[in-house]
């Protein structure tokens, strides 16, 4: 069974991979995320520093995480239901885990 660390690790990969072609700096932050995770261990304090560090992706304004559309020429890609989907997981999975739920 996959615990909650899994989860986030996963989804910060698959934000990632889906974010690299079209939103290579995106995909870039995702993965750096990914990185301070592995690195705050089990360390709840850590883990949860980097969470609130996540969700304030989703409070930023114009230009934003929540604002990004992959498109081109002007046409939404197929990947853009696969990012929405992921953006709203990653959003309750990191809520989840802030209110602590065990590791």
């Amino acid at each position: 069974m996959e615990n909650n660390a899994d989860r986030m690790h996963s989804l910060l990969l698959q934000v990632s991979d889906v974010l690299r072609t079209d939103e290579p700096e995106w995909s870039r932050s995702a993965a750096r995320f990914v990185q301070r995770l592995e690195e705050a261990g089990t360390d709840r304090d850590l883990r949860q520093g980097v969470i609130r560090d996540i969700l304030g992706l989703y409070r930023q304004g114009m230009g934003g995480f929540q604002d990004i559309v992959l498109q081109r020429d002007g046409a939404v890609l197929p990947e853009q239901r696969q990012l929405d989907r992921l953006r709203s997981m990653l959003f309750e999975e990191s809520k989840r885990q802030l209110a602590g739920e065990p590791l």
